[in-house]
């Protein structure tokens, strides 16, 4: 569960008053809801031009974690880069998500720690875009890559992660096994589950799919194709394709 309260400004406040009612209202009764979770559950900021600037940014995240021990995320440098990583990173965030704009020097700074860099490469495919985040200089100095869909009706409406696989395979230069790996253990990382699951390991929760192909990397060099032939959850099948 993520709290994304702060990832826009309704038109009935202006920044400071609604940044106010969330961190003196909102987040409060966010944190009580969420006693009874028994998973990791974070809050997260759009910090952006026109959204949430740094300060306002980390004052909400700061707060978040003091209060009630929340993980905490940030959406960042999506559209201009305004510091977001290196502010997310100095706070302890789980994840940041998008990283389009971020520098080659911010990218080296999220790549030495425990953050996990989300890319969301059918964002700039739906939008038309010709410029996708540098995976490359993430992986090639030890960072954590997670894929993900961003799947909503306004900048990705796909679920496809075999086709996320395809896009930055193709235009990202991540290898098959990267994106597989950026898919799995690292999106669960992603979310604090990755001792639970994201790979088969003894004594993690046995989630997983069989596919028909002759190899993994099919996964990205097929793209739009449904090759799940099998769906299993906690060792149990749950879907098959001839059912």
């Amino acid at each position: 569960p993520t709290f994304l309260g702060a990832h826009a400004v309704p038109p009935e406040h202006d920044l400071s008053s609604y940044t106010d009612y969330l961190i003196d209202d909102t987040l409060p009764a966010i944190i009580d809801l969420l006693k009874a979770v028994r998973q990791p559950y974070f809050v997260d900021v759009f910090c952006e031009k026109g959204a949430f600037d740094i300060e306002t940014s980390r004052r909400i995240l700061q707060t978040a974690h003091q209060q009630g021990a929340l993980g905490i995320k940030a959406h960042v440098d999506e559209f201009v880069n305004l510091g977001g990583v290196t502010m997310a990173v100095d706070l302890g965030a789980v994840s940041v998500d998008h990283l389009d704009v971020t520098p080659e020097a911010e990218l080296k700074y999220l790549a030495r720690s425990n953050t996990v860099g989300v890319m969301l490469p059918a964002v700039n495919f739906h939008l038309g875009s010709a410029h996708f985040a540098n995976a490359r200089t993430l992986l090639d100095h030890g960072g954590i890559l997670a894929l993900s869909t961003d799947y909503n009706p306004g900048s990705a409406p796909t679920l496809s992660l075999p086709m996320v696989m395809a896009i930055a395979c193709r235009y990202q230069k991540v290898t098959p096994a990267e994106a597989l790996n950026a898919c799995t253990i690292n999106a669960a990382a992603a979310l604090g589950l990755h001792e639970r699951v994201g790979s088969l390991e003894v004594g993690k929760q046995a989630d997983f799919v069989i596919l028909d192909a002759p190899d993994y990397r099919t996964l990205a060099y097929e793209f739009g194709a449904g090759l799940v032939d099998q769906v299993f959850i906690k060792g149990e099948s749950v879907w098959k394709q001839s059912s």
